[in-house]
């Protein structure tokens, strides 16, 4: 098949980059149907959620091979505890991520699986993938200790980039978040705010130094979102 992975990491972006997040077929068949054109102004790369879209590699490489020239990929098998529908044993979300690591750019492990993925880091990092780190809170946002713990969490455990996504209940926590988004890391970081704040906090985070901003090709799969094309177009005229 013809190769799907980008030559440059989006870790290496000096702009806000796009994340097309696609996390059930419905949403993988509205990305395929698109114009070259179309795909090309949706997003800067595709999130496929292996947690919910519950597809063999196979058929996923089948569907990407209808949708070049390709995106870079971003794999993610989310925990159940954030936000996913895949199993709770580290080992049978790396069984998901593993045989398309090919394919992938990036991939994305919640940092509370770090240490029992580490096989799965160390296997993408040889093949010259990126690794994430994420951490989400779904009911609020915890303080500047345990923020900053989890960044400093990725760093020791060797990741390349950390992601903090949390429900922002006040202007405050707005606050709070973007002071650690504008703070100097030794990596790449990304940050999001979800609820009543969210759609307002993608843009003044992406603005302060996120650099993966997440959207929603089909239907929206988390409280905040932006349609992908939308916040792309906006995100250029920041």
């Amino acid at each position: 098949m013809a190769q799907l992975v980008s030559t440059q990491s989006p870790l290496q972006s000096t702009r806000p980059l796009t994340v097309g997040v696609i996390p059930d077929t419905a949403a993988l068949e509205a990305w395929t149907a698109m114009t070259t054109a179309e795909r090309e102004a949706s997003c800067d790369l595709i999130e496929l959620r292996l947690d919910t879209l519950r597809m063999t590699a196979e058929a996923l490489r089948e569907r990407l091979q209808a949708a070049e020239p390709a995106k870079p990929i971003l794999l993610t098998a989310r925990h159940p505890a954030e936000g996913g529908q895949g199993s709770v044993d580290a080992a049978g979300r790396m069984a998901l991520i593993e045989p398309l690591i090919d394919v992938a750019t990036l991939i994305d492990i919640e940092l509370r699986s770090a240490v029992e993925m580490k096989p799965l880091i160390s296997r993408a990092h040889a093949q010259g993938v990126k690794v994430m780190g994420s951490f989400h809170d779904f009911q609020a946002t915890p303080g500047d200790a345990v923020l900053r713990g989890a960044i400093d969490f990725a760093q020791t455990a060797g990741l390349d980039a950390v992601k903090l996504a949390t429900y922002l209940n006040s202007p405050d926590d707005l606050i709070r978040l973007l002071q650690i988004t504008a703070a100097p890391l030794r990596l790449r970081i990304s940050t999001m705010g979800m609820g009543p704040w969210g759609r307002t906090s993608r843009l003044v985070l992406a603005k302060a130094g996120s650099l993966l901003n997440y959207g929603f090709i089909g239907a929206s799969n988390a409280p905040g979102q932006w349609p992908a094309a939308r916040l792309k177009q906006i995100l250029a005229e920041l």
